[in-house]
């Protein structure tokens, strides 16, 4: 009896964490049209697959379908209610470096901290400038 109510909870367990990172995983379509630069590694403009999953991870596959994935540093508060996808790059030394991912009526993800002066370039969302 004993061994037959842990299966059914241990059931119930796996159900829930399941189910709650299933909720929590989001993905989108970027069409990013110049190159940049994610997770140290250098990628061409083109068609990404951006998805942040519940593992605490954003996964980028590209259109070679080759896969990223880049941990996340830290969540960002939203400031708005966009409903359209944003990514920021931090531009350094002429190159783009992909910083933040802003996934619709989500908190942002902080995915590279840049200490020297840099500009940021925004793509998507509302206000995207450059």
């Amino acid at each position: 009896m004993r061994r037959r109510a842990f299966i059914i909870i241990a059931a119930f367990v796996v159900a829930f964490v399941a189910g709650g990172a299933a909720a929590y995983a989001q993905t989108t379509n970027a069409d990013i049209g110049f190159p940049f630069v994610a997770g140290g590694k250098d990628l061409a403009p083109g068609k990404y697959s951006v998805e942040v999953t519940a593992a605490g991870q954003v996964s980028l596959t590209g259109p070679d379908r080759s896969r990223i994935l880049l941990p996340i540093v830290t969540m960002l508060g939203r400031h708005d209610r966009d409903a359209d996808p944003e990514f920021v790059f931090d531009k350094v030394g002429g190159k783009l470096l992909l910083s933040e991912v802003w996934m619709p009526g989500r908190d942002g993800c902080l995915l590279l901290t840049t200490k020297e002066s840099h500009d940021h370039v925004v793509m998507g969302g509302s206000n995207p400038k450059k």
